[in-house]
């Protein structure tokens, strides 16, 4: 990727390259702070009043409607644990685990599109315009991603239009996307009704990865942001990046200077978007196939609630013992025991599963404790050792006012059986 300032160095209008040379100098500013302040000063520009000579100019040629930009990435190319070629190694419904629906069951991984969109503003609704959208995808030679960029407004329906084409051609099986679900998808598809046209991806099965990514990695990292977890996990440095946050004020400064300078970042920024997309999820499905691969305990944690939902509860037993012994954190240890009772006990291995609440009300987990009444009230008759577990969950003081009224009932009910015992070995006696 081409330094900021290379990039910015192309331009030579409205004293752009001397604005640059100042704020280039400013040691206390980032370079992100330099490139906002670089495009408030050229939109400053833009919009002064315009003196009468160059008001008869002639106007300058339309834009054309949109322009499209590949970007190539070596198969050969390793980020991290993962080597982007081995995905084209995927068998056929590799992705119904990590995607937690059967409808990835039939589903050719060498044919899915990685879908990715720039916008005008994340608040959404008919305001807000994707303008560039940008598409990974595999070929036997390499990880290409070709991105489509509006450059006239009025031309939004030759824009869309030209993508609905590209899609259709490229026959693919499916989508991924990160937060795709919540938002690219809903605003992708009001933007092609108000044009009267079908959003192409709408009838493919649709993977939003950062729903598993939220399971694999939350016990793991705070952040589950893409740029972050492709940092973290990838080794892909986004220090020269422009921030989010800057890229509408640099489209509308482009569509004002028509200088390819200022959109050529937020280009390769979703180009980049979308090799990290490819990447991490191939690392969770290499997770998945091998979890000595990871590298904290929380990852096989996750792992393992990303099988149970699926309905493998095999397999998550084997990643939720897996969490239980990796001796990382005592946290995930406690969430990792907690998983394998509740799966132990729906198996009505009772002996092993109370072995694990019994460690895990040592450790004054309430949850535990109550799973331990219910044992030795229900399984054992065992009203006493019962009632003592009640009391122990009633006397933490940090119950919530269902659960503190549920403990209530559970004490007044296990006392009535005590007493009741107690009448009957005194009638009996008698």
């Amino acid at each position: 990727m081409r330094k900021l300032k290379d990039r910015l160095h192309d331009l030579d209008k409205n004293d752009i390259q001397e604005k640059w040379q100042r704020l280039d100098s400013d040691a206390e500013l980032s370079t992100r702070e330099k490139l906002e302040k670089l495009v408030r000063h050229n939109l400053k520009q833009k919009n002064k009043p315009v003196s009468a000579p160059q008001a008869r100019m002639e106007p300058a040629a339309a834009a054309e409607p949109f322009l499209v930009k590949d970007f190539y990435y070596s198969l050969d190319g390793c980020y991290g644990k993962v080597r982007l070629g081995d995905w084209l190694a995927l068998a056929t419904g590799s992705l119904e685990i990590i995607a937690g629906s059967d409808v990835f069951a039939t589903v050719d991984p060498g044919k899915i599109v990685f879908f990715d969109s720039e916008t005008t503003g994340l608040a959404g609704g008919t305001g807000t315009i994707p303008f560039m959208l940008g598409f990974g995808f595999f070929s036997e030679q390499t990880f290409q991603v070709k991105i489509f960029m509006l450059q006239d407004l009025d031309r939004e329906g030759d824009f869309l239009l030209a993508v609905a084409e590209f899609l259709r051609q490229g026959e693919f099986s499916a989508a991924v996307t990160y937060n795709g679900k919540a938002f690219d998808f809903p605003l992708l598809e009001t933007r092609y009704i108000l044009q009267r046209q079908r959003f192409p991806l709408l009838g493919l099965p649709h993977l939003d990865f950062l729903f598993p990514a939220r399971t694999i990695w939350k016990n793991t990292y705070d952040s589950r942001k893409l740029g972050y977890l492709g940092e973290m996990l990838l080794g892909l440095s986004r220090s020269d990046d422009i921030e989010a946050s800057s890229i509408p004020a640099l489209y509308f400064s482009f569509l004002r200077s028509q200088a390819f300078s200022l959109i050529e970042p937020v280009m390769e920024h979703n180009a980049m978007d979308l090799v990290g997309l490819a990447a991490v999820v191939l690392l969770g499905l290499r997770y998945l196939e091998d979890y000595s691969l990871t590298g904290d305990g929380g990852e096989i944690l996750g792992l393992g609630m990303l099988c149970e939902r699926a309905g493998l509860l095999e397999k998550a037993e084997g990643f939720y013992r897996a969490a239980k012994e990796s001796g990382s954190r005592c946290e995930v240890q406690n969430l990792a025991m907690r998983r394998l009772s509740v799966l132990l006990k729906k198996k009505k291995l009772y002996g092993e599963a109370l072995e694990l609440w019994q460690q895990l009300s040592a450790a004054d987990d309430l949850q535990a404790q109550r799973e331990i009444s219910v044992h030795y009230e229900h399984r054992e008759r065992n009203y006493v050792l019962a009632l003592s577990y009640v009391e122990k969950a009633l006397s933490s003081g940090s119950l919530s006012p269902a659960r503190q009224q549920e403990l209530e009932k559970r004490l007044e009910r296990l006392r009535k059986k005590i007493a009741r015992l107690e009448e009957k070995e005194v009638t009996s006696d008698e």
